[in-house]
This record gives structure tokens, sequence and C-alpha cells, in this order.
């Protein structure tokens, strides 16, 4: 049986994986982020140096002792507003004392989920939390020692140093050094989107301001997402400079009009160096954001290694899923061999 760890429910990529997995005669369960958060039964027991898990959720036990493989979708770490509520009252109205409680509960929730990841070390995965969360700028100096084009980056905490690097490339953009996140406050929600910078912008700015990522502003002939796949590259051109809304980042989806996706193939060399990237980064699976350049460079920006890979898979009919359903197939029969 296969496990698949998944962020929450509201997956639709993980069904179409497992769903192929049953078709193609296989068994999984999938134990959701969001379940360890208080949605579902648990209990961990250890005795005499024996770990006992058991989830149950919606009334069904999930046979986690069964596993003879492991996906590493992705996974929810941090505890939500509601549940800060629930279990702090007296916070209620007290800013201050609410964060503090909810960095202790994501603490909490992290600690809980390092033992259930230990608990199947024992098992082939396909990803793996300890390679799910990369130093973007470590990436950036990994992949530019391959000889793969990088943006000039730079991060600084001087308004000054970011204006001289402004007057030397030009335009600029932001965005964030670790990952894109989500704020949200009632039914509103605030997401961090890569944002261009001019000298106005930047002289507007304080003197000295929290660490922050830029790079120059490269003009884009259209945009790459590769999705990396134990030693293939299915790769599909964004083209997001039709429309203004996207140029500068195109997740300013335009559900009206949407970009035209075509799938693409990667240059030979390209294709080679971003192989030894990703071998180096000890990766089986990533989403690599490229950009193609005015000028015909191929530029690498970032990988995520548990990024979206349906956004890939429909539009190009790479058949991502069933591809990822067979690997972890034949990763659950080695497994059992072993």
């Amino acid at each position: 049986m296969i496990l698949i760890l998944s962020q929450s429910s509201l997956e639709p990529t993980t069904e179409e994986v497992m769903d192929w997995i049953e078709a193609l005669g296989g068994r999984c369960v999938r134990l959701n982020g969001d379940d360890v958060e208080g949605r579902s039964e648990i209990r961990i027991e250890l005795m005499d140096g024996r770990l006992a898990l058991r989830f149950e959720s919606g009334g069904i036990e999930l046979p986690l002792q069964e596993a003879g493989a492991v996906w590493f979708r992705r996974w929810l770490y941090e505890r939500r507003h509601e549940t800060v509520d629930l279990l702090a009252d007296p916070a209620a109205g007290n800013h201050t004392l609410h964060h503090q409680l909810r960095r202790h509960l994501t603490l909490e929730s992290r600690r809980l989920s390092d033992l259930i990841f230990s608990s199947f070390d024992h098992l082939p995965w396909l990803s793996h939390p300890r390679r799910s969360s990369l130093n973007k700028l470590d990436v950036l100096r990994r992949a530019a020692r391959e000889g793969i084009a990088t943006p000039a980056t730079l991060v600084t905490t001087e308004r000054e140093a970011l204006r001289r690097f402004c007057e030397e490339h030009g335009a600029v953009i932001t965005k964030p050094i670790g990952e894109v996140d989500a704020f949200i406050e009632g039914e509103v929600s605030y997401f961090l989107f890569t944002t261009p910078l001019g000298l106005e912008e930047i002289a507007a700015l304080p003197e000295r301001f929290a660490p922050s990522l830029f790079q120059e502003r490269i003009e884009k002939a259209w945009e790459l997402r590769v999705f990396y796949l134990d030693g293939e590259f299915h790769a599909m051109a964004i083209f997001s400079q039709n429309d203004p809304r996207t140029r500068a980042d195109f997740r300013h989806y335009n559900r009206e009009r949407p970009n035209r996706n075509v799938p693409y193939r990667l240059r030979p060399e390209l294709a080679e160096r971003l192989l030894r990237l990703m071998r180096g980064l000890e990766l089986e699976t990533g989403s690599i954001d490229l950009l193609v350049a005015r000028d015909g460079r191929e530029v690498f920006l970032e990988v995520n290694p548990v990024g979206q890979l349906g956004m890939v898979s429909h539009p190009c009919n790479y058949h991502l899923e069933r591809k990822i359903a067979r690997l972890l197939l034949r990763k659950e029969d080695h497994g059992r061999r072993s």
C-alpha cells in the first residue's frame, strides 16, 4: 500500500494520482496535514521503544502500518486561526497573545509532523520532507555553478544599496527570500507576488527595512514551467507577456482570457545542466521556473520540490499523474522485495 502525505483534502491532482494507483492495481491511503491539527482522531503510543500510530478520519481508521512506500506531495504545518481561537479563548482581542499562541501551536504541529515522517524512514519515498524546502539563494548559486544563466541578485536592508543596484541593472523586481505566502484577514486574502520596482518606488522606501530580495528585471519573451520527474523534464511555455496583467507574474491569473500554454522542448545542453542541478539537490521531483529573455537567453529562477504538476500535465497532455502512480508502484514493489 502507498501512503500519500498531502496538504489538505482540496488537492485534485493528488486525487488523480490516487485514481491511477487504483486503476493500475495498487492500493493507497491519504493522510492530510490539516488532519493533524485536530480534524481527525490521533493516537501515538511509545512503549518499550516501539511507536504505534493510529489515525481515524471520518470514523475510518487509516491502515498506516500497511504502507510500503510514501509519496510526500506536500504538507500543512501551520495551525489555522480558528484552531487558535478554539483552544485559546483568553487570546480573543489580544493580538500579541494570539500570535504567540499560534506560533506555539505551529511549532507543536511541526514536531508531531517530524515524528510521523521519521516513522516511515525505512520505506522508499518519492520526494522527502527533508528536501521539500530549499534555500532559494543557495539554489541560484548552485545553478550558476552548473553554467545555467541566473539573474543578478541582491539581498539588502539598505535603500542606498538598492538604489545603486537599480542604477546598475535598470528596473528591478522584488519577491520573497523564502516561500510565497498568503495572509488572511476575515474574508480578504493577501498574496505575495513578484513586483517591479523603479527608482521612484525605491526613493519612497525607508532608509532601513527588513532583509529583502531584489533581482534585475529581465525582459521576457515567454516563461517556462518545467516539471521534473525521476530524471525527465516536462516543459511548458507560458505566453504571459501577451497580457499586461500577467507580465510581471503569471500568477496574476486572467480567468477570462488565460495565457496560452504549449509544450516546450528544452535544449539538450540546458536539460543536462538542469539534470546535474536536480541530482545535486537530491530531488526526484520539482517544479522549475525559468524565463526566455528577448535576447534568447534561458534564465533559471527557482525550483519548488513540491510544486504544482497539474498546470503542466493537463495543457500539455503529459499525463504526469499516471507516471507518478507507476513510479510509486515500482517503489512499493522494490520496498517489498527489500
